[in-house]
């Protein structure tokens, strides 16, 4: 399957990684089996590396997407998504997925690294500890 999907508990992270083209069967396949992982919570952020994908996402893909996205709205209001892609048109499809799914509401911007995105995510701590982590003065 081009697309990999797994939880980073620790991390309240959904990680996917996208290899060549995907179906639109194989994208809301993902989002189901992201949500079903036993590891998964409601507003876990999500991490997206899109930089080897072939084919940009569709209209129809996208349009799907927002679809199933907000079916599940209980489970992804909040979410901030990071999403790492060099291709243009891929940048492009990703800020349109954010305009539309902003009714959720989650955020969802698009970066070029790795780097830059866990930097969004986690506020330059990459590690990102549990919101229920309490350091002790």
């Amino acid at each position: 399957m081009p697309i990999r999907v797994w939880i980073e508990p620790e991390r309240r992270l959904v990680r996917i990684e996208i290899e060549g083209d995907s179906t639109t069967e194989d994208i809301l396949d993902s989002i189901d089996d992201a949500v079903s992982d036993p590891d998964a919570e409601p507003g876990f952020s999500i991490l997206s590396d899109h930089r080897a994908v072939g084919e940009p996402l569709t209209t129809p893909q996208v349009q799907a997407m927002v679809s199933r996205m907000e079916s599940l709205r209980e489970v992804m209001s909040g979410c901030r998504w990071a999403v790492v892609t060099h291709k243009p048109a891929s940048v492009g499809m990703m800020r349109m997925l954010a305009v539309l799914l902003n009714r959720i509401p989650m955020t969802i911007e698009v970066f070029g690294t790795m780097e830059e995105a866990e930097d969004w995510l986690f506020g330059g701590d990459r590690a990102a500890p549990a919101p229920d982590v309490v350091e002790e003065v």
